[in-house]
């Protein structure tokens, strides 16, 4: 079936329900994926998932629906379903309309040739050669490797309307090392295609990582230095806190710290960030949001100054601003089931402008501190700022030398402050989910040991 056909029929269908405003989107993905237990391939899977997610407006009230898409009746009856959900709700004095049509500002193809003719045979031979790269004395207790080819549409009742295909890349392997008092790692991989995904450095980096934990001593007391985080670790905080910030609903509802800061400093002249929602390198890249706005490669963060916060076309609405562009039902991770899942409004792709030194560099600058290999959960509290994470891996550093690893420690700080105080960037880019950052260090955090 044609998707931009059955999302433009659905549509109408709405409004033939009552709707005075409908809109469609239908998502079809393929799915093929690897799994890894205990060193050995455990199971191959392959799924085709297909359905659509409808939403309708009747006279100021809003009903969702969605369905997985196999004949006409679940087209028909997900419309009829949108459309008495919506009778049924309250009056919204906010949303009114749907985005209108436009022209796509920029363009993008991911499609990648590898994962599109991608077999299980192939899966197969890079997990292995994952595991066999990981050498005798390391073993990958679980792992996985996913790709999948989306096709998604989406058509409403004011003529927006787009078509686009994407591919996806995933996979995520821990290690740990044989014997007594293990040591653990885990290393991940997001990407629209396969070229970047290299098995044997991949397995080297499994096994470095597991023994360096391996080897490592249980900090002691309290230090206040800089900490260098990689690129995986800083994305995750920098979704959790900028993220947040940057989202317009956050604003209008008062929980972004970032409400009124727009054109004024939030960090020092180091943080330089950017959407790049046309970047071939990332899954979530594309010409439309998900909701059939274009999107558009747009300063956020300029040597430290505050240039914009992002809006979906419900919050635009609220605040009297233009939709930006950003509004996301996808995930970098897994591609099914899509239609089932609700927006936010994110960056695309989060990317922070490289700099032009070395983690080497970095590290070599280092007075006192440690350059974090693995964070137990790097998460930050997105209202404060605020963070207390266990290092499980940690490099400690001295005079600009690596004396050792250490782990058993909190990095404790406050996100918001530490963009005032970064005093490095590095140039190893990476696709982390949907950012594309380098390492970063920060001056003046705290690391706290036992006593």
């Amino acid at each position: 079936m044609d998707l931009e056909r059955i999302s433009k029929r659905t549509a109408h269908k709405a409004l033939e329900e009552g709707a005075k405003e409908a809109e469609a989107y239908v998502v079809r993905v393929r799915s093929l994926t690897a799994y890894i237990d205990d060193d050995r391939v455990k199971n191959m899977e392959e799924k085709l998932d297909q359905g659509i997610s409808v939403r309708a407006l009747v006279n100021g009230r809003m009903g969702q629906s969605s369905s997985t898409l196999y004949t006409n009746r679940d087209l028909e009856e997900c419309g009829a379903k949108a459309v008495a959900l919506a009778k049924l709700s309250r009056p919204d004095p906010f949303f009114k309309r749907f985005p209108g049509f436009s022209q796509p500002i920029g363009h993008v193809d991911v499609r990648q040739a590898e994962v599109v003719e991608a077999t299980t045979a192939d899966l197969r031979a890079k997990v292995e050669g994952i595991v066999k790269a990981a050498g005798e004395e390391v073993k990958v207790p679980r792992g996985l490797l996913r790709v999948a080819v989306t096709e998604r549409a989406l058509a409403n009742s004011n003529g927006a309307a787009f078509r686009e295909l994407g591919t996806m890349a995933y996979a995520h392997f821990t290690s740990m090392t044989k014997g007594a008092d293990p040591g653990e790692g885990c290393e991940s991989y997001y990407s629209s295609g396969l070229e970047a995904l290299d098995p044997h450095a991949m397995g080297e980096r499994l096994c470095r990582k597991a023994k360096d934990a391996q080897s490592a001593t249980h900090f002691k007391g309290r230090m206040t230095g800089s900490v260098i985080l990689p690129p995986g670790e800083l994305a995750e905080m920098l979704l959790a806190a900028v993220g947040h910030s940057l989202d317009g609903e956050n604003a209008l509802r008062k929980r972004s710290p970032w409400a009124e800061q727009v054109g004024k400093e939030v960090g020092n002249q180091l943080v330089n960030l950017q959407d790049l929602p046309w970047d071939p390198r990332s899954a979530l890249s594309c010409r439309y949001d998900d909701e059939g706005v274009p999107t558009r490669e747009r300063p956020l963060v300029e040597r430290g100054v505050l240039k914009t916060l992002l809006y979906d076309s419900y919050h635009a609405q609220m605040g009297n601003v233009a939709p930006t562009g950003n509004y996301l039902r996808r995930d970098p991770s897994d591609a099914l089931n899509l239609y089932r899942r609700g927006g936010v409004t994110l960056p695309v792709n989060l990317a922070w402008k490289a700099g032009g030194k070395s983690v080497e560099d970095m590290t070599s600058e280092i007075e006192e501190g440690v350059v974090v290999e693995r964070l137990a959960a790097p998460d930050v509290n997105g209202v404060t700022g605020g963070f207390a994470l266990e290092v499980r891996s940690a490099r400690l550093v001295r005079g600009g030398a690596v004396e050792g690893h250490v782990d058993q420690c909190l990095l404790v700080g406050n996100f918001y402050q530490a963009l005032r105080s970064v005093g490095a960037v590095g140039n190893d880019v990476a696709v982390h989910r949907n950012c594309i950052v380098p390492s970063v260090r920060f001056d003046g955090l705290e690391i706290v040991g036992g006593a």
